[in-house]
């Protein structure tokens, strides 16, 4: 199959650039970024840290929980953009419709220059990114086989019906330098659409590097990341059938 082919409906729910780093910074420091961008991203929810134990010291055991703000989710004005600003790291993602990498990169570079404004002296310890893809199949399906390169297989000796699955692989590539994440898994049941039934098959590609860039050395950060998202192309195609890359062409 050739690779890399530019899909004009490619089946995209969100694609985000994600940067991690340390230490963490105070949340008064994400605050004040945040307000800095009130009025391009108007909706403001918290994100939180959730803590859970269990004390064994003395005659009874006791559960505790503890709870803290750890960053500010914001939604975009104009356009599907979430962002996430952390004490210890940033998300930007883009819901559908996507566009073009070229544009996520852009905003994700703009808001983290003002963000990293804000952070001091942290070093960037990893970046990554994240692709999901909702594959949408007319029922009836023969076999799996037809559409992903690594379908779910059921043993020979049981009933051949499937109405979900999930399967998730780890893959570290030491010539790319970056682990990548794939997760296939089918979502809900099958709905009618235009065409009749359809079930939904999720393909979400997560693909990161651990680093040691400092805060400074945006032309790595930036660098990375296209690096990774050529790792995140490869993932896909090579997951889909020629069958299942031609719908979307």
């Amino acid at each position: 199959m050739a690779r890399h082919r530019h899909l004009k409906n490619a089946p995209l729910r969100e694609a985000l650039i994600d940067i991690q780093f340390e230490p963490r910074v105070e949340l008064d420091a994400i605050d004040r970024f945040v307000t800095s961008l009130s009025d391009e991203f108007p909706k403001k929810t918290d994100i939180w840290e959730a803590f859970f134990g269990l004390n064994t010291t003395g005659a009874n055991a006791e559960s505790f929980s503890n709870h803290t703000a750890v960053g500010r989710r914001l939604e975009s004005r104009d356009a599907p953009l979430v962002l996430q600003c952390r004490v210890s790291g940033f998300t930007l993602s883009r819901l559908s419709p996507y566009g073009k990498w070229e544009d996520l990169q852009s905003d994700a570079k703009k808001l983290w220059e003002k963000f990293a404004l804000h952070l001091g002296d942290v070093k960037v310890n990893r970046i990554a990114v994240r692709y999901i893809n909702e594959l949408k199949l007319s029922l009836p399906i023969g076999d799996f086989d037809e559409y992903l390169t690594c379908p779910p297989k059921v043993p020979t000796g049981l009933p051949q019906a499937l109405s979900g699955f999930l399967y998730k692989a780890i893959i570290p590539d030491d010539a790319m330098d970056c682990v990548s994440v794939v997760t296939q898994a089918m979502e809900g049941p099958p709905v009618e659409g235009a065409t009749g039934a359809a079930i939904t098959i999720l393909l979400d590609i997560d693909v990161y590097r651990q680093t040691g860039i400092g805060i400074a050395q945006a032309d790595k950060i930036w660098g990375g990341l296209d690096r990774l998202r050529e790792q995140k192309n490869r993932m896909f195609f090579e997951h889909l059938t020629e069958k299942t890359v031609e719908m979307y062409e």
